[in-house]
C-alpha cells in the first residue's frame, strides 16, 4: 500500500510551520491548520502513485501512515454522472453530478469518518465524538464501530427518522441534544481541547476535513484529467468546500490538471451566513437560525472555517448563493423524475443554487458544470404517500393500465 507523503502542518493565517500530530490550532495565532504533502513526488509519479479503490485509493495524499489504521467501510469511488436531460431543463450544455448518496451510510461525511477515525487511531484515542445534525452522527458512529472504538455522538433532536435510527444501531452512546448545532458546539469545543476524546467534528481538526479532498482527486481521474469548468459545494461550516478546492490545487500543482474548475458555495437561505457576506461584501455575521430541510447545512455560526471559505471565495474568484426550502424540495423531486437520483435534500442544495445562479445568468450556460450530491434520499423523512391499495382483477388492470399508457390517467 502506498506511504503518506504528509510532510506537515501549516497556519493558514500566519504560515507557522509544525511537525505532524494532533494540532487542532496555530500556537502563534490561533489559525487553522491544513496538512502539506510533498506535491513534488505526485508530480514526478502523477496517476500511477494511486493504486487500489475507492478513497484509500489516494492514500499518499492522506495523512494515516499506517495501513492498519485506514480504517474503512467501502467509502468512495462514487459515480460521477453525466445527467443530459437535467441539463437540458436547466439550459446548461454539459452537467455532471458527483453522487456520494452511494457512500457506505449515504452520505459524503463517511470519506472524512474514514480519515478522522484512522487519525484518531493513529494518535491512540479509545473514543470519538461529534455533535451533529444527522449524517455526520451516523457516519462516525458506523466507523468508529468499525475500528472498535467508542463513540459519543451528540445528536440534533430534529433529525430525521432514519438518521436517529442508524445512530442508534452504531453508536456507543448516542445523547439527543436540544436547539440547533450552534447551541452545542461551543461547549463541546471545550472538552476537546480537554483531549476527553478524539475530536470528529468540522470546525478545526484537520485530519478529519482531510478525506473529502478526495473528492476533486475522484473527479479529475473521472474526467481523464479534464477538470470541470464549475464545481457546486454544498456548504454548513464548509469543510467540503475547503478540501475539494485544496484537492483541485494540489492537482494543478502536481501538473495533473491544467486549471482548478471555480467553487461554488452552496447554502440554505435559513443558515447562509457565508453567502450572505459573500453577497454584501462584509465579513460574516452569525445567525440565529431555525429549521431548515436542509439538516446538514444548519449551520448559523460558520466560524473560522466559514471565513476561510470567504476567503477562498474572493481570492478565486469563487462564487455563493443561497435558496429557500421549497426550492430544495423541487429540486430534490425534478432529480429524481429527471435522473432516477433520490437524494436527501442538504444533497440537493447544489441543484437548486446551479438552477438560481443559471436563471439569474450569473454562471455560463456553455461551460461544464458539476454539482456534489452529497447525501443519498433514503435516510430522508417525509410524508409517506397513501397506502389506500385497489383490488384489480384482470379486466380492471387492463383498463388501467391501458389508460395510463394513452395518457388518459387512471380510468376510475
Amino acid at each position: 500500500m502506498s506511504e503518506s507523503l504528509a510532510r506537515e502542518l501549516a497556519c493558514i493565517d500566519c504560515g507557522a510551520i509544525y511537525v505532524l500530530g494532533y494540532r487542532l490550532e496555530c500556537e502563534k495565532c490561533r489559525g487553522l491548520l491544513e496538512l502539506r504533502y510533498d506535491v513534488d513526488r505526485l508530480r514526478a509519479a502523477g496517476p500511477a502513485l494511486f493504486s487500489g479503490t475507492g478513497l484509500w485509493r489516494y492514500a499518499a495524499m492522506l495523512p494515516i501512515a499506517d495501513p492498519g489504521h485506514r480504517v474503512t467501510l467501502g467509502e468512495g469511488g462514487t459515480p460521477l454522472l453525466d445527467c443530459p436531460r437535467l441539463a437540458a431543463r436547466l439550459g446548461v450544455r454539459r452537467l455532471l453530478l458527483k453522487y456520494d448518496g452511494a457512500n457506505p451510510t449515504g452520505t459524503v461525511k463517511d470519506r472524512t469518518s474514514a480519515t478522522a477515525v484512522g487519525a484518531a487511531l493513529q494518535f491512540g484515542y479509545r473514543a470519538t465524538s461529534v455533535v451533529s445534525s444527522g449524517n455526520a452522527g451516523s457516519s462516525i458512529a458506523a466507523y468508529s464501530a468499525r475500528a472498535g472504538l467508542r463513540s459519543l455522538i451528540f445528536a440534533y433532536e430534529r433529525a430525521s427518522a432514519p438518521k436517529l435510527l442508524h445512530m442508534t444501531a452504531t453508536a456507543s452512546d448516542l445523547i439527543i441534544y436540544k436547539g440547533v448545532y450552534d447551541d452545542l458546539i461551543s461547549h463541546w469545543d471545550r472538552l476537546v481541547e480537554e483531549r476527553l476524546f478524539f475530536d470528529c467534528g468540522a470546525s478545526r481538526n484537520a485530519y478529519k476535513h482531510e478525506g473529502k479532498k478526495t473528492l476533486a482527486y475522484e473527479i479529475a481521474e473521472q474526467t481523464g484529467f479534464v477538470a470541470p469548468d464549475v464545481v457546486v459545494a454544498p456548504v454548513a461550516v464548509g469543510e467540503t468546500f475547503i478540501a475539494t478546492a485544496r484537492g483541485f490545487r494540489e492537482l494543478c500543482e502536481a501538473g495533473l490538471i491544467s486549471r482548478a474548475p471555480r467553487m461554488v458555495a452552496a447554502q440554505a437561505t435559513r443558515a447562509n451566513a457565508i453567502a450572505r457576506a459573500f453577497r454584501d461584501g462584509t465579513p460574516i455575521t452569525p445567525l440565529k437560525i431555525g429549521y431548515t430541510v436542509a439538516e446538514g447545512l444548519a449551520a448559523g455560526n460558520p466560524g473560522r472555517k466559514g471565513d476561510w471559505v470567504l476567503r477562498l471565495l474572493r481570492k478565486d474568484n469563487g462564487l455563493a448563493a443561497d435558496v429557500e426550502d421549497p426550492e430544495i424540495l423541487e429540486a430534490q423531486r425534478m432529480l429524481a423524475r429527471v435522473e432516477g437520483i433520490w437524494a436527501g435534500p442538504t444533497g440537493v442544495a447544489t441543484v437548486a443554487v446551479l438552477r438560481r445562479l443559471l436563471e439569474h445568468k450569473d454562471l455560463d450556460p456553455a461551460q461544464t458544470i458539476c454539482a456534489i450530491i452529497s447525501e443519498t434520499g433514503l435516510k430522508t423523512e417525509a410524508e409517506l404517500p397513501s397506502r389506500e391499495g385497489t383490488a384489480f382483477d384482470e379486466e380492471s388492470l387492463r383498463r388501467l393500465v391501458r389508460g395510463l399508457l394513452s395518457g388518459r390517467g387512471h380510468p376510475g
